[in-house]
């Protein structure tokens, strides 16, 4: 498959037999799902950072990415979505799979608001979430530190109107 080919995307609840396939993703120094600074993690606080929200996103079968989805301030239609993909997808792959994640968490439940959160630092997730069409709500300073410096998550979501 080329860059420019869209994977057929599925995913499944972190286990144990993905472990490997995990760690290998916080290798990479931009791998910022639930950490600013990935590559400096132990495997037993990578391993503290998945949870039972936690699913593997696999791209034609090989595992590429992590995300979570979780309610939001306990309002049964309010969610935030954390989600990463490793540094070799092409921005392409990070629209098609979140285009899916959409359609899979709107079928499942209501949804009226889905945030999601990028550090100031994390341009891959800023030119994605820009370029989805997901509207900007503002940044919340010095919440985090990356390379010994204090940074803000940039907040987007997207909102639709309640069913009746």
């Amino acid at each position: 498959m080329t860059t420019t080919e869209t994977p057929r995307w599925s995913s499944r609840p972190y286990s144990d037999a993905d472990r490997d396939a995990v760690l290998a993703l916080y290798t990479e120094p931009d791998f910022y799902f639930r950490t600013g600074d990935p590559d400096t993690r132990p495997e037993w606080e990578i391993l503290e950072l998945i949870d039972e929200d936690t699913h593997v996103l696999l791209a034609d079968g090989e595992v590429v990415g992590l995300y979570a989805v979780e309610s939001e301030a306990n309002n049964a239609c309010h969610y935030s979505m954390q989600l990463r993909l490793r540094a070799s997808a092409p921005p392409a792959w990070w629209q098609s799979a979140f285009g899916e994640l959409l359609r899979a968490n709107t079928w499942r439940r209501e949804v009226v608001r889905l945030a999601l959160r990028f550090d100031e630092f994390d341009y891959r997730g800023l030119a994605f979430a820009r370029s989805a069409g997901l509207r900007e709500e503002g940044t919340l300073g010095a919440v985090t530190v990356h390379e010994g410096r204090r940074h803000g998550y940039v907040s987007f979501a997207r909102i639709w109107e309640p069913i009746s």
